[in-house]
């Protein structure tokens, strides 16, 4: 397990090894992530328990798009982004009025929330990328009001020929050719990806004062939709 900020950076860096790129990338498919499908989410579990000036924390920022998303549909909200890779930082444009970003490591954050003072927490594609979540799931907690959302989005556990067919094709995975370095990539990221399924997160969130309200596969079930309610006290 990571015990500070540059350990959790350099395994960071391990697993998306081009930082620029992987800053451009998660820019360029913001729109792919975050398309009509999940606002209509958002706006079926989200909405209900968001007051006109919500207060919404999106763990694992990345370039910001997100927090902007949020401001711009409720004027007069405060977005927390949470992040810790220097590239993203680096790529990330000026933020708007409302909208701000904080330096920690999600292994075990101390966000600069008053207790119970969030409505909404977004956990997209993060919770795989982290050796333990439970830090990062327990501060969720304690930031949210009682009846206050968490929305997660991720990869979850499936069979190596799935993640396969995603990801390459079997006839450069098991070729004769193929780099030592291919296959290296290709493993090393299979196991991360595959690193929770559907019912850990569920198991996880119960333990950490959540009730799970909706919990669905996507993608063939290599990828998971699962929002939680923060459970009163």
């Amino acid at each position: 397990m990571p015990a500070n900020l540059e350990q959790t950076r350099e395994q960071l860096q391990r697993h998306h090894r081009d930082g620029e790129h992987f800053a451009d990338l998660m820019t360029r498919s913001h729109a792919d992530r975050f398309d009509a499908d999940f606002w209509e989410h958002w706006a079926d579990y989200m909405e209900e328990v968001l007051p006109a000036e919500p207060v919404v924390v999106d763990l694992g920022s990345a370039t910001g798009l997100f927090l902007k998303s949020i401001v711009e549909r409720y004027p007069g909200a405060r977005a927390v982004g949470v992040e810790c890779a220097p590239w993203m930082l680096d790529a990330m444009e000026p933020l708007p009025q409302g909208a701000e970003v904080v330096c920690q490591d999600l292994h075990n954050p101390a966000l600069p929330l008053e207790t119970g003072s969030a409505d909404a927490v977004l956990a997209s594609v993060v919770l795989h990328e982290m050796t333990q979540p439970v830090r990062a799931l327990q501060e969720a907690a304690r930031i949210l009001k009682p009846g206050g959302r968490l929305f997660v989005l991720d990869w979850v556990r499936a069979p190596l020929a799935d993640y396969v067919a995603t990801q390459s094709d079997e006839a450069t995975v098991f070729g004769a050719e193929t780099s030592l370095e291919t296959l290296e990539d290709l493993f090393e990221h299979f196991a991360e990806h595959n690193r929770f399924s559907r019912e850990d997160l569920a198991y996880m969130l119960g333990r950490c004062g959540f009730d799970v309200v909706e919990s669905q596969p996507l993608k063939g079930g290599r990828f998971a939709r699962v929002i939680a309610s923060r459970r009163a006290a």
